[in-house]
């Protein structure tokens, strides 16, 4: 009896052992076989850390080889969190040499950072606190001072509408480009130049692997992976013409836009109010972010916002009466107001009395609105829509910046779906004025300009990209103008629009911009607006084969012939002078 229950615990136990064992087994297959990738990359993590080697981003130029972006070595602190022993007075020491710590604290708060993770307070320290952290390092455990690149505009707030800046990955557009060799922690282009191209630009990062011994401390150098730098940009902006165009405009709100046009090159484009773009080289503090937002809105692009024309619009509505064979001779007596259905739509004129008798040739000079009123009466809005179309305007330029508006053209057949109602004798009137639903950007007013003085008759797409070289000079991508229509309307019809707009400046609305013995041709716009009302000055010059077409808008800045018209003749006075110098 006693042996059957020794052999049936013997079995049982045998049994276990077997059971044990293959259990066993089968973990140390799953460890060792299935989770070898994994666990292979946990050793190698505690084992080795990577001090990484950030690549350059490439240089950005302007069209004469100033440099406008450029990267530069500085000394950068960091922590790690885990070899700090008294992190009261770490943070502290920080702070008393003025230096941000607030995101740090957050992210030790919430130990928010992975084991072993280095987290950058500041990207670029000064020497003092360079000096000041030296002397206290015995006591500064878990702080690193590293070299670093970072992103530098040695012309600050110049054209920083235009270069845009640079700053970490967020988590959205991480999701967007994380199949496109983006990682968590990068530096990309977050707006301008240096969004649109950042691909170009950010180079590939490399690396210096060490292997560490447990404490953390550096073992041996394993094999070094040299980055490679991004490449450099050439951009059609003449940074002295950028400049002059920037005093010009001064401190009011507004845009100036300049363009080639002969390519549509954009040779200039300045946005008030700016910023120094090498504010977001280092980390923004809430105080400077705050100031940032109550500025204005300085981070707003105005070159590519969306505004009402006001009477620079008049040029389209012109065209529309011309191809619509309005004989030039019909004349409107201007009282200073016209009275549709009831409402009186005034003229800029009514404190004077009106303009009196015009026709459409003297209505255009002196920008009679009441000859405009008529005009929208007498035309379908679909054929001034239309004209417009032509132009571009109600669509995206599709310039090389992101974040541009396309602008507004409306439409009967829009109306209608948009609000259930009809299209209104009093919306032609607004229309034919360039008020209303209407909203354009300087940009596209500055092409509509240009296309009129191309004398092929072309609109050309607007670029700021000359050419792409890599770092040893190979060209990577070269850019060339693009037609992307042939305005349709009868050569005699532009041919008498560009002969009114020089009378405009000779002796009309657009005076402030006359400059004896240069030939400027223009008109002048001023919108009205909720505040004050907006200022206008459309133009191209200063010779009868124009080098420049421009846009001058001032917001709120009132009336268009008197702010914007003198803006630009300060421009063309500027440009004239070194055209001589130079010859």
């Amino acid at each position: 009896m006693l042996s059957r229950r020794r052999q049936a615990i013997a079995k049982h136990t045998w049994w276990l052992g077997v059971f044990l064992l293959a259990v066993l087994l089968a973990r140390l297959f799953y460890l060792q076989i299935l989770q070898r990738r994994y666990y292979d990359f946990l050793a190698d993590s505690i084992r080795s850390r990577i001090i990484p080697a950030i690549a350059p981003r490439g240089l950005i130029y302007d069209r004469y080889g100033i440099v406008l972006a450029e990267s530069k070595s500085v000394y950068a602190l960091d922590v790690l969190p885990y070899q700090i022993k008294n992190q009261d007075f770490v943070l502290n020491f920080l702070k008393n040499i003025k230096i941000d710590t607030s995101a740090l604290e957050r992210k030790l708060k919430n130990k928010d950072y992975l084991p072993y993770e280095l987290l950058t307070v500041r990207r670029s320290l000064e020497p003092w606190q360079i000096a000041y952290i030296e002397e206290n390092k015995q006591a500064l455990e878990g702080v690193v001072i590293s070299t670093r690149i970072i992103r530098h505009y040695p012309q600050g707030s110049a054209a920083a509408h235009v270069l845009g800046y640079v700053g970490q990955i967020g988590s959205t557009e991480l999701s967007k480009l994380k199949n496109y060799g983006y990682q968590m922690g990068d530096i990309i282009g977050l707006a301008g130049i240096e969004r649109y191209y950042d691909s170009y630009l950010r180079g590939v990062d490399g690396g210096q692997p060490l292997e560490v011994d447990t404490h953390g401390n550096p073992v041996r150098s394993l094999q070094t992976l040299e980055p490679v730098p991004g490449h450099n940009i050439q951009l059609t902006i003449d940074f002295a013409l950028q400049q002059a165009a920037a005093r010009a405009l001064g401190s009011r709100k507004g845009a100036v836009v300049i363009v080639n046009p002969q390519t549509g090159e954009v040779l200039a484009m300045v946005s008030q109010p700016d910023y120094d773009p090498n504010y977001f080289s280092d980390f923004l503090s809430e105080q400077e972010w705050q100031e940032l937002r109550a500025k204005d809105h300085p981070l707003y692009n105005r070159a590519l916002g969306a505004y009402p024309p006001g009477s620079t619009f008049k040029i389209v509505t012109f065209l529309a009466a011309l191809e619509a064979k309005i004989d030039t001779a019909k004349t409107f007596i201007c009282n200073g107001s016209l009275v549709v259905n009831g409402r009186r739509f005034a003229c800029w004129y009514l404190d004077r009395g009106g303009h009196g008798a015009q026709d459409l040739l003297k209505g255009f000079i002196n920008s009679c609105n009441v000859v405009f009123y008529n005009l929208g009466l007498l035309l379908d809005p679909q054929k001034i829509a239309d004209v417009a179309a032509a132009f571009g305007l109600g669509t995206a330029t599709n310039i090389d910046l992101p974040f541009e508006n396309n602008g507004f053209v409306p439409t009967a057949r829009w109306k209608k779906r948009a609000y259930g109602q009809e299209w209104f004798p009093g919306d032609s009137l607004n229309m034919a004025i360039g008020q209303g639903y209407l909203l354009t950007t300087p940009l596209q007013m500055t092409l509509l300009t240009a296309a009129v003085a191309n004398k092929q008759n072309r609109l050309f797409k607007p670029y700021l990209l000359h050419k792409i070289v890599s770092v040893t000079g190979r060209p990577v991508l070269q850019n060339k103008p693009e037609p992307v229509n042939t305005l349709p309307f009868a050569p005699q019809n532009l041919q008498l629009v560009r002969r009114l707009l020089r009378e405009v400046v000779d002796d009309g609305t657009g005076i402030n911009a006359k400059i004896d013995g240069l030939v400027i041709r223009g008109k002048t716009g001023t919108a009205e607006n909720s505040g004050a009302d907006h200022a206008w000055f459309v133009s191209y010059g200063p010779y009868e084969n124009p080098d420049l077409a421009l846009a001058v808008f001032v917001e709120e800045g009132g009336f268009g012939g008197t702010v914007a018209a003198r803006i630009a003749r300060e421009i063309y006075l500027w440009y004239d002078a070194r055209q001589k110098e130079v010859k």
